[in-house]
């Protein structure tokens, strides 16, 4: 937020029974998100079918949510719930994870929307070009690089500060101030500027995939990443709800994360009430934790990946790590007129 003196990260403004109830809500994020993350990390890892360029930023978006979900929340919601806080040098490191895990975590939702983008409005040759192994790391170590790049000011500026917020049942438990990352006018001005250009990135990216899916130009199966180009017939309409999936995709992100854009913006300029930063904040802190339900639920080769683990395939030499099949050989694949049936409900 703008300075010290406005509305912290932490709880410090808020009485005993709403930083009992902040703390919980924290508390369970922190269990929903730390198992849904490990568990997309898992299975991409375990399965080979699931080495994919768009799984391998899918990951990277995990791992910078388990540094908000596993790693500050817990943290916080001990500090919300007690009042006190850990060793001042320990605190400004626990914001400088959650500062990084938010820019990375934003940066993996505009790798995976371009990726998308790439793999269904372009042909499987340009894919293939850009989307190389060593052009993929060099994606993801890009966002990490672009993230510590933007936390530096804030590290080098840093200054410990007059007082720590402490708990206290009287009215003397106003405003104590803690050590946030958002305290900071340029760290709260580059998450405003991160929100937005992803926004921008994310919207732009799955418009023109749902125009593409839309108007069947090229014929693609958003769920699996399968390019199935020239089919003999044209898609029903329940079908091309597909497009509708990305539409919700881009809807949630959206959601979550241009309330807490606006007020950021409003706290350059004047002091924000702390209710509406802490419901904008639980709000923007859902993403992470959904973020591995949302680009996984609807594809087809993680859910008989999970079906896999919990059958206990996996453990019993079973072959559903085979290699994933390439583009070329999806791209050349026409299925026939009578087994349209089929293949559309393989799609679904």
């Amino acid at each position: 937020m703008p300075n010290d003196t406005d509305v912290p990260l932490s709880a410090c403004a808020l009485g005993r029974g709403s930083r009992i109830s902040l703390a919980t809500v924290y508390s369970f994020m922190c269990v929903l998100g730390t198992v849904l993350n490990l568990l997309v990390i898992y299975l991409v890892v375990t399965f080979k079918k699931l080495r994919t360029a768009s799984n391998a930023f899918i990951v990277n978006g995990c791992v910078a949510d388990l540094l908000v979900c596993a790693f500050w929340m817990p943290h916080e919601a001990v500090a919300a719930s007690t009042g006190t806080f850990l060793v001042i040098g320990y605190q400004a490191f626990k914001e400088a994870l959650l500062f990084l895990g938010i820019t990375v975590s934003l940066l993996s939702h505009s790798l995976i929307a371009v990726n998308r983008y790439v793999l269904i409005t372009k042909t499987p040759a340009v894919y293939q070009s850009l989307y190389q192994k060593r052009n993929t790391e060099w994606m993801i170590a890009g966002s990490w690089l672009i993230s510590l790049g933007s936390l530096f000011p804030w590290i080098t500026s840093f200054r410990y500060p007059p007082e720590r917020c402490r708990d206290a049942e009287d009215a003397s438990f106003a405003k104590g101030t803690s050590v946030s990352v958002l305290s900071s006018r340029f760290a709260t001005g580059a998450l405003a500027f991160t929100i937005i250009g992803q926004t921008l990135v994310v919207v732009y990216c799955y418009f023109k995939i749902f125009r593409r899916v839309q108007i069947s130009v090229k014929r693609v199966s958003i769920l699996n990443f399968q390019i199935v180009n020239n089919l003999p017939y044209s898609f029903p309409r329940k079908d091309k709800r597909l497009g509708f999936y990305v539409l919700a995709v881009c809807f949630i992100f959206i959601l979550t994360t241009e309330p807490i854009f606006w007020v950021l913006v409003a706290g350059l300029f004047a002091p924000v009430s702390v209710a509406l930063w802490t419901s904008t904040w639980i709000v923007f802190c859902t993403i992470f934790v959904s973020n591995p339900f949302l680009y996984t639920w609807k594809n087809e080769e993680f859910r008989k990946s999970f079906r896999s683990v919990m059958r206990g395939d996996f453990l019993r030499g079973s072959t559903v790590g085979v290699e994933p099949i390439t583009i070329n050989t999806i791209s050349h694949i026409f299925p026939r007129q009578n087994s349209r049936r089929a293949f559309l409900g393989e799609m679904n």
